[in-house]
């Protein structure tokens, strides 16, 4: 029998080149692109040549210091990580021990299929060895990066308990695949060189496994989560534009009443000043009743009500829309992609000093086969965004910051677009739906 002493380990250059093409794979899976400055660039080279030499001097030095040198390499693929993604310390580490299981992984897999062929067709050429890495190696990482990029959802501010569940999972791990080469009498190690490699294999095959099921698993609620925050708002706003309903009816069946009430009092002999006053409040009357005749009943009562908020909070609210063009949207939906954007519009502009910058801009209107929905709001302060939209404001983030996420949720079911951009201190929501046609 073979003592696993006695024949050859991974080379440490192998190690080296997994643990940085792992950092690689998922920096690019956390930013979804490839494009890197040229400092990131410079981080990428540098930390692979302290990998490399790392790993060689880990290979020369006694098991006692095997595993300081180890915790080395991973501090290494930390701070690449965290300098090259931009997430946060805590999350930065949840992909650390993926990246890191993910790397001995795809070392002990290649390295044990090397060790049978070259030992069974003796195939022992430094060349073939290498470029037989490189294969298994592209192979290994190509399949890894179509499984978890199919993850359309990348998991954001991990807690610290999804943290230690991952770290837990990842020391297991490589302690129980790692036990046969420090000790090889125990009843979960082998002291025959094939045991010790399908040991090693097979639990960090079962480790990567295991982390992944756990990053979708944990995915998968995040978005039900959310989806759940989302449907919340959507009914919320609907019973916000119930309300407002009630509220504008009561108004105008109020303002009916006066109608009738004047029309009485015209009959009687007043004086001048009285026959004046009258007029005016008649005149206030048809102007109110004239407001925001769109053609479309939904978005009339969504704007009155915006308006009625605005006036009382001393903010501009001007308005161009052509409703019917809206008809082809559900209540609901009409009630998110308005009342969302409207009441962050007037989340922001009120916190304005001056009153004269307190201005929100509506348009909907036709653009060639397209409704475009425009709503703008004076914007005093920089945004900070978060890929395709902005952060929130809010302390409580995960209670807030699903306004224009239910927006885009509810865009989207008409087979639209959404585009949120800042302009010339203006903070610019453009919509674009498809029309239906009569055949749709």
């Amino acid at each position: 029998m073979t003592e696993i002493e006695l024949i050859r380990d991974i080379p440490k250059i192998y190690t080296a080149l997994a643990e940085w093409i792992s950092c690689v794979l998922y920096i690019v899976i956390i930013r979804k692109n490839v494009k890197f400055l040229a400092k990131e660039i410079a981080a990428l080279i540098g930390s692979l040549i302290i990998l490399i030499g790392l790993q060689e001097v880990i290979g020369n030095v006694p098991v006692i210091l095997w595993i300081p040198g180890m915790l080395i390499a991973m501090a290494v693929m930390f701070g690449l990580l965290l300098f090259c993604s931009g997430e946060n310390c805590i999350t930065t580490g949840y992909w650390l021990v993926r990246a890191f299981v993910l790397a001995e992984m795809a070392a002990s897999l290649e390295w044990q299929i090397s060790y049978y062929i070259t030992e069974h067709f003796e195939l022992k050429s430094k060349g073939f060895e290498f470029a037989f890495m490189a294969v298994v190696y592209l192979l290994v990482f190509a399949i890894i990066y179509l499984i978890e990029s199919r993850q359309e959802h990348i998991l954001e501010d991990v807690t610290v308990k999804e943290l230690l569940t991952t770290t837990v999972i990842g020391i297991v791990c490589f302690c129980l695949s790692n036990l046969s080469y420090v000790y090889s009498n125990t009843p979960f190690s082998s002291p025959f060189a094939r045991e010790a490699f399908n040991i090693r294999t097979l639990i960090d095959l079962g480790g990567y496994a295991f982390l992944l099921a756990y990053h979708f698993q944990r995915c998968e609620d995040h978005v039900k989560t959310e989806l759940d925050v989302i449907q919340n708002v959507l009914r919320n706003q609907y019973s916000q534009y119930r309300q407002s309903q009630e509220s504008i009816d009561i108004i105008n069946h109020k303002y009916h009443d006066l109608k009738h009430q004047i029309n009485i009092l015209r009959q009687e002999k007043n004086p001048d000043k009285k026959e004046e006053y009258l007029d005016e409040i008649e005149k206030g009357i048809k102007d109110y009743e004239s407001m925001y005749k769109t053609g479309n009943g939904i978005l009339d009562t969504l704007l009155t009500g915006t308006s009625l908020k605005c006036s009382r909070r001393d903010i501009t609210f001007t308005c161009v829309a052509d409703g019917t063009l809206l008809n082809q949207i559900y209540v609901m939906d009409l009630c998110t992609i308005f009342g969302n954007a409207l009441d962050n519009a007037m989340e922001h502009v009120v916190q304005i000093a001056d009153p004269e910058k307190r201005l929100i801009h509506v348009t909907v209107s036709k653009m060639e086969e397209f409704i475009l929905i425009r709503i703008e709001n004076y914007l005093q302060d920089e945004l900070q965004f978060e890929g395709e939209l902005p952060s929130t404001t809010k302390k409580n983030k995960a209670y807030h910051g699903f306004g224009l996420k239910s927006i885009k949720y509810s865009v989207e079911k008409y087979h639209g677009t959404m585009d949120v951009k800042t302009e010339d201190h203006w903070f610019i929501i453009n919509i674009l739906i498809p029309l239906q046609t009569d055949n749709e």
